[in-house]
């Protein structure tokens, strides 16, 4: 056993030693706004060599009675060292400059709120989505490379900031989520109950749409919290990304709702809308209204939910969804920073920028790339 185990911590010294000369070599090449995140990374990477030295040290002592805790030690440094070389480093590793756009724009919205604003935050290439891991450490959101060259899909990162959120209130709202699922059951409830197999049935069916509930509701909070941030950009960016993928986006099979992560996208879209309507924003509602019902249209939908969605659901959905925003209290976006901008591409807050460049991308489509990148160069030389 003396032997194994130094066998493995010196394997697993050089393994540590050579991260940390490549993370040393990436540190003047990354983004200023990574180096919050590289500092935990660097932090954690020395605190793992430390201990292996330590077991080192002890395994030269040569005392057989000790070899079970070094073991136990070894197993574990072993499984945080695996796991930061796999899940933590990569981000400093693929940086690049065009990544200062994402990340500036990450900064800001944890510095907008208490309980993120000390959270280090990286970016990585990949399908929409924030890996998040309990207790809360640094924060890796993912989107597609070409999302991170422009503005238009950035308000995508205030859904996911949404996630972030719910984990940091967890049990305040998985409280109101299971609130939210009695209400829907009890919406479901027929109104003569019978004793037989068909009620039966019915029961189970009931079960399963209650229990695929609580996923769905963290998802249209996050769509809730998109919007509340980033206002009518989060809905037109989630809109255009989304309408064009096909009727899955519509109408979803009974099998595949069962259980299913995230609701049926058109079913989002209708909470949106009506989300902005709530708000006073009736051309952003009708816009995602008209232009759903045009494909669906086109492509031969039907809206069909299969009891997992009802419009009767609506006012008990946004109550619920109202008391969870009011728990997390994500910043609002302010009315200026949604009002027609003007030509100049300078603004006072990051909300501002992206409801200004969907403005643009509508009133002038074939011009709209150029202004972007002037728009970009401003925002990046701003201090928020």
């Amino acid at each position: 056993m003396q032997d194994l185990l130094k066998q493995n911590n010196v394997a697993l010294r050089s393994d540590i030693e050579q991260l940390q000369r490549i993370l040393n070599e990436e540190r003047n090449k990354i983004p200023t706004e990574l180096n919050a995140y590289s500092d935990w990374v660097t932090n954690r990477c020395e605190n793992i060599h430390q201990r292996v030295l330590q077991n080192l040290k002890d395994l030269d002592l040569g005392q057989e009675d000790v070899l079970k805790d070094i073991l136990s030690s070894t197993r574990l440094v072993t499984q945080n060292f695996y796991f930061l070389d796999a899940h933590r480093v990569s981000p400093i590793v693929r940086a690049r400059t065009s990544d200062r756009l994402s990340l500036k724009l990450l900064l800001w919205l944890h510095a907008t709120h208490p309980k993120t604003k000390n959270i280090p935050v990286a970016l990585q290439d990949g399908e929409f989505s924030v890996w998040l891991s309990e207790p809360i450490e640094p924060i890796i959101y993912f989107t597609p490379w070409t999302s991170q060259q422009g503005v238009r899909n950035l308000p995508f990162f205030f859904h996911e900031f949404g996630h972030l959120l719910y984990a940091c209130h967890r049990h305040e709202m998985d409280d109101l989520a299971y609130e939210l699922q009695v209400n829907i059951g009890d919406l479901l409830q027929p109104p003569v109950e019978r004793d037989d197999k068909y009620t039966e049935e019915l029961e189970r069916k009931r079960d399963v749409i209650v229990d695929t509930w609580y996923e769905w509701t963290q998802e249209f909070f996050c769509d809730a919290v998109g919007f509340v941030i980033g206002g009518p950009s989060y809905a037109y960016a989630f809109s255009m990304y989304l309408r064009m993928l096909g009727r899955s986006e519509y109408q979803v099979p009974q099998e595949n709702l069962a259980r299913s992560s995230h609701p049926v996208t058109w079913i989002r879209i209708q909470l949106l809308a009506d989300r902005a309507r709530r708000m006073s924003y009736n051309a952003v509602a009708t816009d995602l209204e008209e232009k759903w019902n045009e494909v669906a249209t086109a492509l031969g939908v039907i809206e069909d939910y299969d009891g997992f969605y009802d419009p009767a659901f609506l006012p008990v959905i946004q109550q619920k969804l109202d008391d969870m925003l009011i728990e997390t209290a994500p910043r609002e976006f302010q009315k200026s920073e949604v009002s027609k901008q003007e030509t100049d591409p300078t603004f006072t807050a990051p909300v501002a920028l992206l409801n200004a460049a969907w403005q643009k991308f509508q009133d002038d489509v074939e011009n709209y790339r150029e202004w972007e990148e002037n728009a970009i160069a401003h925002f990046l030389d701003a201090d928020f």
